[in-house]
């Protein structure tokens, strides 16, 4: 197996790039937040400078996951386009592994947003625990609270495009699955079975079982599959936390 790519020329970068959504400046805003000064800003006991902490950990998983999909989708090209011998089995091995990293640090960078929220609206824990009955998700969670509790609230309303969100909820229940069972057959990855699925099948005259061999199991995704519900899902997911940092900003100047 071959271990990267090789260097793309700067108009297919410049393809890949318009294909990512800009995070230079979120990632910007939040890098110049001080936990000493909001701490000295809001006193003892306040929640406010763990707010700032959550949200540069958000943004910094965030950041990673967008260099994830960046290199699955130069990882495609390179091995469909740019290599001296094309290799499908390579595109799809590397998209998938830089495809999958995405959707983890989105879910991982979705957990830390719930908990700057929770620190910034100085939700208490036990206004969340009736929410907590079969779920274990901290974005989950806040996501319930605000709906029951603050709708208008525009916390509550940049969160809740994720919640509606197809390509959002697609991708976290492909992260759910890929943690939790087994992670989903991807096309082009060579025979798969999956797993708890009765190998005898019963004759046609029902007399007897039948074992059939080779070909394993149809795959339930393509790595096109994956970067439908992936991409759209960074961006919206980009979009939300620019909403909740400028939020947690105009917070900061009120209280100077």
């Amino acid at each position: 197996m071959k271990m990267s790519r090789g260097e793309l020329d700067d108009a297919t970068l410049a393809i890949i790039s318009r294909q990512l959504p800009s995070i230079e400046e979120l990632h910007k805003a939040v890098s110049r937040f001080s936990v000493d000064i909001i701490s000295m800003r809001f006193g003892a006991g306040s929640t406010m400078p763990d707010a700032a902490v959550c949200l540069q950990d958000a943004v910094n998983t965030l950041h990673e996951a967008w260099f994830a999909l960046h290199e699955a989708l130069a990882h495609k090209i390179w091995y469909l386009e740019k290599a001296k011998q094309k290799d499908e089995f390579a595109a799809t091995f590397f998209t998938r592994f830089y495809a999958d990293d995405v959707a983890l640090r989105l879910y991982s960078a979705a957990e830390h947003l719930a908990n700057a929220i929770i620190s910034m609206l100085e939700i208490k824990e036990k206004d969340l625990t009736p929410y907590k009955k079969g779920m274990i998700s901290r974005q989950a969670i806040v996501g319930c609270y605000l709906r029951d509790e603050k709708p208008a609230h525009p916390i509550a309303v940049a969160t809740s495009a994720l919640d509606t969100s197809d390509a959002w909820n697609n991708t976290r229940d492909y992260r759910n699955t890929w943690v939790h069972k087994q992670p989903p057959p991807i096309r082009g990855c060579g025979i798969v079975y999956k797993r708890d699925k009765q190998r005898w099948q019963v004759s046609d005259d029902g007399k007897h079982r039948e074992l059939h061999f080779g070909g394993g199991d149809e795959p339930e995704y393509s790595v096109e599959d994956l970067l439908k519900s992936i991409q759209p899902a960074l961006s919206l997911f980009v979009k939300t936390c620019n909403d909740v940092v400028q939020f947690y900003l105009e917070i900061l100047k009120a209280a100077k």
